[in-house]
């Protein structure tokens, strides 16, 4: 659970300090489609408890000194979300590890006076990051 929520949380943070909220509606996205096993009522409950929490994350977000808090908080977050959600759908361990082994190819990149990103794959070559 631990490798695919932090896989789930570079997506949150991926977006750096000045788009933190649109990273965190990214993540949930993912989140959703590992959900697809669960009924309705479960899915939305873990939908409604990750927006309350990361509304209040996204909302004592100030500066870069932040974002590796949030990172740990978003990351415990989802390892709670998909923990529960494991231990009620069995049968979507596989979804969920699925998630978790493209986490060994994430690596974590910081931008000269600018916003923390997240890599998530493999670079061969020159990566070009524009942002605009």
């Amino acid at each position: 659970m631990s490798g695919a929520a932090a896989n789930l949380a570079a997506t949150g943070i991926s977006y750096g300090v000045s788009r933190f909220g649109e990273g965190v509606r990214s993540a949930r996205g993912r989140l959703r489609s590992v959900l697809s096993r669960a009924t309705d009522e479960d899915q939305a409950a873990a939908l409604n408890t990750y927006d309350a929490e990361t509304a209040q994350l996204v909302s004592r977000m100030t500066g870069e000194q932040d974002i590796h808090l949030a990172e740990a908080e978003l990351t415990n977050l989802l390892r709670l979300i998909l923990t529960s959600y494991a231990e009620c759908y069995p049968q979507a361990r596989p979804d969920i590890q699925g998630i978790a082994s493209s986490s060994a190819d994430a690596v974590s990149i910081t931008q000269n006076g600018c916003d923390r990103a997240t890599v998530v794959g493999k670079v061969d070559g020159d990566l070009t990051i524009n942002h605009g």
